[in-house]
């Protein structure tokens, strides 16, 4: 738990966090253009995947600019590099995609959904996820013999796109004076609503302010 004793203490925090991430060449390169592409390695249905890119493109809104999501399909084996004992391995994929991303001299954020438990994940209510935020990486399970809910689709998704954004804690992790009626957030575990409440918006905004400080 991280406690703060004012909202000004608290947004101060969240701006200088900016220089630690763009000390990534990753993170910087994809957050300056605000692209992200999702390859799509599951069966879900269309209109889960077209959730999905609202959902996306809803949170990037947040952060202001133009931003472009691009979705692909792939086949569930392409990803058998990476995995063990039927379960992904993060790591694995991270090496893949800085490898692809040398190798094509692009940097765009990567978000996957697969079809296999992540290793070392708890299982969240509706399924895993996990984000790489300085390596601009987020990978989504699903459990094929689930039928998942809208809200899934809706509010976790936001909730790993913000990891991604640079919001790296979740709204239990941090106390800060001076906020009061904050339940319920989207950055709380398991995304109860798709609603940011005002202390994680503005934890974001002031590391976004952080960001174009050092980028423009």
């Amino acid at each position: 738990m991280m406690r703060f004793s004012s909202i000004s203490e608290w947004k101060k925090y969240c701006f200088n966090t900016h220089k630690t991430y763009l000390k990534n060449k990753y993170f910087s390169c994809w957050i300056r253009g605000k692209k992200v592409d999702v390859f799509n390695h599951t069966t879900l249905k269309k209109s889960a995947l077209q959730n999905i890119k609202k959902s996306v493109e809803s949170a990037l809104r947040l952060c202001k600019g133009s931003s472009k999501v691009m979705m692909f399909t792939r086949k569930s084996n392409e990803l058998d590099f990476a995995i063990k004992n039927n379960t992904l391995i993060g790591k694995d994929m991270l090496k893949m995609v800085k490898k692809s991303r040398k190798e094509g001299k692009s940097c765009r954020a990567c978000i996957f959904l697969v079809n296999k438990r992540v290793a070392g994940k708890e299982l969240l209510k509706f399924g895993d996820a996990l984000t790489y935020v300085s390596d601009g990486t987020a990978i989504f399970t699903f459990n094929q013999s689930i039928k998942y809910p809208k809200r899934f689709f809706r509010d976790e998704v936001k909730h790993e796109v913000y990891h991604l954004l640079g919001l790296n804690a979740h709204h239990e992790d941090t106390q800060v004076e001076g906020y009061k009626n904050l339940a319920p957030c989207n950055m709380e575990y398991n995304a109860p609503s798709e609603i940011l409440c005002r202390k994680c918006k503005d934890g974001l905004n002031s590391f976004w302010e952080g960001i174009k400080n050092a980028t423009n």
